[in-house]
C-alpha cells in the first residue's frame, strides 16, 4: 500500500512546512518537532521529525559505544507507536506500517527488527544539504560541516482504522518517553478540512476538527 502523499495538506500549509523544515535542519530549533497527519477514508499515516537533541540529547554523529545504544534504543522505541502516539480505542485502529530511523549528515540509520509483520521499513530517500553558488569555498565546506552536525529523527506510522469518525481526539505520551522534546507543531488534513496547531507538555494531545 502506498503511504497518503499529503497532497492537500502540502498544498494548503506548504509555506508553513518550508519554512520549518529550513528552520529544522539550518537552525535546529531544540524541543521542537513537527509532525503531518492525514486521514483519508479509513486510513490515518502519521508523519513526526524530531531533533536528535530532543530523542537522544545530542545531534552529532554517534561514534562511541554508549552513544550508538542510545541511538539504537531510541529508534526500537519509536517503532512502537504506543510509545509516541495514542490513537482513540473506539476508532478501532490497527498499525499496518512503521518506520522509524535518524537522519544525520546525509545518511540514515534505522532499526532492521521486525516489529510487526508486514511493516514497510523502507527508507525514503532525502536530499538535505544546498549549496550557495555565490559562497566562498570556505563558506561552503562551513555550510557541510554544519549540516553533517544536525541529525533528526523520523518516524512514520500507517493505520487502518474500523471508525475512522471516532478519531477526534490523539494522545501523545511521546512526551513522556523523551523528556527534552518541548513542543510539537502539527499539521493535520482530514474529510472535513485542515489545520495547525502547536501540542506541548502541558495540552499532549491534538484535537481534530
Amino acid at each position: 500500500m502506498k503511504p497518503i502523499r499529503f497532497a492537500l495538506l502540502a498544498s494548503l500549509t506548504a509555506a508553513p512546512l518550508l519554512a520549518q523544515e529550513t528552520r529544522e535542519m539550518d537552525a535546529h530549533v531544540h524541543g521542537l518537532s513537527t509532525l503531518e497527519l492525514a486521514i483519508e477514508g479509513e486510513i490515518i499515516e502519521i508523519n513526526l521529525m524530531s531533533p536528535g537533541m530532543d530523542i537522544v540529547g545530542f545531534e552529532y554523529a554517534a561514534s562511541t559505544d554508549a552513544d550508538k545504544d542510545k541511538v539504537e534504543a531510541a529508534i526500537r522505541t519509536m517503532l512502537l507507536p504506543e510509545n509516541v502516539i495514542a490513537l482513540p480505542k473506539a476508532a478501532g485502529c490497527r498499525l499496518t506500517e512503521v518506520l522509524a530511523h535518524l537522519h544525520a549528515g546525509g545518511r540514515d540509520h534505522d532499526d532492521d527488527d521486525d516489529h510487526d509483520e508486514g511493516h514497510d521499513k523502507d527508507h525514503d530517500e532525502a536530499t538535505d544539504e544546498h549549496m550557495d553558488e555565490h559562497m566562498h569555498d570556505e563558506g561552503e565546506d562551513h555550510d557541510h560541516a554544519e549540516a553533517a552536525a544536525h541529525s533528526e529523527f523520523h518516524a512514520r506510522y500507517i493505520f487502518a482504522c474500523v471508525q475512522p469518525e471516532d478519531l477526534g481526539t490523539i494522545g501523545f505520551p511521546f512526551f513522556e518517553r523523551f523528556e527534552n522534546a518541548q513542543k510539537i507543531e502539527a499539521h493535520y488534513v482530514t474529510a472535513t478540512g485542515a489545520g495547525a496547531v502547536e501540542i506541548n507538555r502541558s495540552v499532549a494531545e491534538l484535537t481534530l476538527e
